[in-house]
């Protein structure tokens, strides 16, 4: 029964996903058309700051949440992990609003200082919607954070082409903050539904558990640090990028464009797989933490093996469609050779997101940390040594795939030993499971 109902709960997640990807995927043509290569970049440049902004009431408090519901099925976890979100909001809101003229600076392009300070309100309602989403995900009900996600990409479509269509004089700035005032009301439309979702479950008698709040922030600490890192790194691409291509002799509107093309056109299509293999890592963790030893490897190898098959499906889709994305869907001839030659990553990124639910359910969260500083200082490394070269962007694809490589090899090494270590640590219970 249980496991009919975690196929069932990933199913209609997959289905969920495809639709948002979908959304998400025409958003970024029609925002790659309406605004155009040079404020696409800016505002590419400050959606990677945005992500660090959240990423601390995002990252771990839904699954936190998840697991603390799941246990006391009560509203408990619900009241401490909504006190832990406005506690977080408080300190994070004003701080951002003071650091994002330097960060806009530390960007490279102080046309993103408008994107960043109209997006400021996301971080109360994005924590506040984490907090209500893994409540929900701990009683299993899928719908509503399926719906909240699927409303909040309606809305951020709809409204991004509306603005955009009605202001054609604006500034480059001001264009490349559009996106940003979309998400802005879309985020408050989807936290809408997930309260109205939510309005008849049970409450917390009595004073919230210090105790549990503080439970809640150390399950959501590993999981936050390495999500931390990866905006980071994000972000610095986002810095270093445009910098090394003028270095190579592009002018910065033309960096800025390139920066555009790679980060928001290329790679949104590369994370086409996560449609399914973040679905099945939503509600495999739990699945994998309750394995028997005897079924853990044949587990894992199905996951890794089912990712392999997804992820390499990918890969020659973007391979075979590149003209097509690149002329018909984006009318851009140079990413052609830049799809080609990114899209190896469709498969490091599916079986790199697989790796990590292994972990996870494996209880080892921290086990990603390591992996993940050393691959981002080897791609930073290496973009900042080919990107000046003429090998120009296509540098930075080469320092993204061998620096995916080198963070899933660890990982994988490190899910292999874990599994080997648990087979050997309990042959009885391998032994009671088979039937």
């Amino acid at each position: 029964m249980r496991g009919n109902s975690l196929k069932r709960q990933a199913a209609i997640l997959s289905c969920v996903n495809a639709l948002v990807r979908a959304l998400g995927f025409a958003l970024h043509i029609v925002l790659g058309r309406l605004l155009g290569a040079e404020a696409l970049g800016v505002m590419e440049l400050s959606q990677s700051a945005h992500m660090l902004s959240i990423t601390p009431v995002t990252a771990g408090l839904p699954l936190a949440v998840s697991r603390a519901t799941a246990q006391r099925r009560g509203g408990e976890a619900l009241a401490a992990g909504r006190s832990l979100a406005l506690r977080m909001s408080a300190v994070l809101l004003p701080l951002w609003l003071l650091l994002s003229p330097a960060l806009s600076l530390l960007l490279g392009d102080a046309r993103t200082l408008p994107a960043l300070w109209v997006f400021t309100p996301c971080i109360l309602l994005l924590g506040l919607s984490s907090v209500y989403s893994g409540y929900c995900y701990g009683l299993g009900r899928v719908w509503p954070p399926a719906l909240s996600t699927l409303t909040e990409q309606l809305v951020r479509f709809s409204l991004s082409a509306l603005l955009l269509l009605s202001l054609p004089g604006l500034t480059v700035a001001a264009r490349a903050a559009v996106p940003a005032a979309a998400a802005l009301t879309a985020e408050a439309a989807a936290l809408g539904v997930l309260l109205l979702s939510c309005r008849r479950q049970p409450t917390a008698a009595g004073p919230i558990s210090p105790a549990l709040r503080r439970e809640l922030f150390r399950l959501s600490a590993p999981l936050t640090l390495t999500r931390l890192l990866q905006t980071l790194s994000r972000a610095a691409l986002g810095a270093l990028l445009p910098r090394r291509l003028m270095a190579a002799g592009l002018t910065p509107s033309a960096a800025t464009a390139a920066l555009g093309m790679l980060q928001g056109m290329v790679m949104p299509v590369l994370f086409l797989p996560g449609i399914i293999t973040g679905a099945v890592g939503m509600v495999g963790v739990p699945a994998i933490a309750g394995s028997a030893p005897a079924r853990l490897r044949g587990l894992a190898l199905r996951l890794l093996a089912a990712a392999l098959l997804c992820g390499g499906a990918g890969w020659g889709a973007v391979y075979g469609l590149a003209p097509f994305l690149a002329r018909a869907v984006y009318r851009q001839e140079a990413l052609v050779d830049l799809f080609r030659s990114a899209a190896p990553l469709t498969l490091l990124f599916a079986l790199h997101q697989t790796a990590g639910t292994l972990l996870a359910g494996l209880g080892e969260q921290k086990k990603t940390l390591l992996p993940a500083i050393a691959g981002a200082a080897l791609t930073l490394g290496l973009v900042n040594r080919w990107a000046a070269t003429s090998l120009g962007l296509q540098g930075a694809v080469y320092a993204l795939l061998l620096g995916r490589a080198f963070t899933l090899l660890w990982q994988l090494a490190d899910v292999l030993a874990l599994i080997g270590t648990a087979a050997s640590a309990g042959p009885k219970d391998a032994a009671a499971a088979d039937p």
